[in-house]
């Protein structure tokens, strides 16, 4: 049987129009993103006012740096643009067997998907929000794509008879492993959120056959794609500055984490998703690809930050 495709999502971003390949890096060259034009409108930089902060918080500055923060800012609020919202009234037709596990999935993930604390928790998370005043803009649009994200998939609860759940044990794990280990490993964490969700949106758009559903996936994707870049751009950064090594151990724990990762999302959304077609083996396959088309980007472009040097 041929697979249906919704229309492709349009929108000013530059992973609007292929959020599936957001392991293909967008940027490897500081200079590639120089000539890029920044927001038209720069109030958005111009009047972030400097944040309060002790001196721990002010000592990081030099810790953490963000890979270009205009363009990023820019990137953030291009995005907003030409988001077609999905048509929630349209007819639905999905079998009562997909909906009955499929609402108690996506109730799930409109809680974690922004609709909890929608920014960073850890206990020194203000060491890198604070770190500089675009710094506080970035983490500040990147958790308002997170919380567009809970309102989207609150349209898609509603759609399928739903109701919003305010709390599960998956997320209370989420949110304390967050909180308890620090600001680093909260990034890392939530890095491979993103890239585990979107093999979760990923295979609902490829197997539920509901437009107005497969049409969130795409948009919710495309800010993925965005993310996962984001990330991606600053470890590079943090490379070239010598921070750290993408070396093997690296990618062992890198690896690990991302399993347990989408161990944790499997077990709770298995169901869901194979009701509608999808399999165990799909599933870790595109996870198995994800994260290591991720890892040789990283490389590669913290090699080549280190040539442009």
């Amino acid at each position: 049987m041929t697979k249906r495709h919704p229309p492709p999502i349009g929108g000013e971003s530059v992973f609007a129009e292929n959020p599936q390949k957001f392991h293909r890096p967008f940027i490897r060259f500081p200079h590639e993103i120089a000539s890029v034009p920044t927001m038209t409108n720069n109030t958005v930089v111009q009047n972030i006012q400097a944040p309060s902060v002790g001196t721990s918080a002010r000592t990081a500055a030099s810790k953490y740096e963000m890979a270009n923060p205009r363009f990023w800012i820019s990137h953030f609020q291009r995005n907003r643009l030409n988001r077609p919202e999905p048509t929630w009234d349209a007819p639905l037709s999905l079998p009562s067997s997909v909906v009955k596990l499929l609402v108690k999935s996506l109730e799930q993930y409109q809680l974690g998907d922004g609709g909890g604390p929608a920014s960073l928790i850890a206990w020194n998370a203000e060491t890198f929000r604070c770190s500089s005043e675009e710094s506080k803009a970035l983490v500040d649009l990147w958790f308002l794509e997170e919380k567009e994200h809970s309102r989207l998939l609150g349209g898609a609860v509603a759609r399928l008879g739903g109701t919003p759940i305010q709390e599960h044990w998956s997320f209370s794990v989420f949110c304390g492993v967050r909180r308890w280990i620090g600001v680093d490993f909260e990034l890392t964490v939530l890095l491979l959120t993103e890239i585990v969700s979107t093999i979760y949106y990923r295979l609902i758009q490829r197997h539920c056959q509901d437009e107005p559903i497969r049409a969130m996936c795409g948009l919710i994707m495309r800010d993925e794609a965005g993310h996962v870049a984001f990330h991606r751009a600053r470890m590079a950064l943090e490379g070239r500055k010598g921070k750290i090594t993408y070396g093997a151990m690296w990618e062992a724990g890198f690896f690990l984490l991302g399993y347990a990762a989408a161990t944790m999302l499997w077990v709770n959304h298995a169901s869901a998703l194979c009701v509608m077609g999808a399999t165990t083996r799909e599933f870790y396959t595109e996870i198995r690809k994800e994260i290591g088309d991720f890892i040789g980007d990283l490389r590669r472009e913290t090699a080549a930050e280190n040539a442009g040097a």
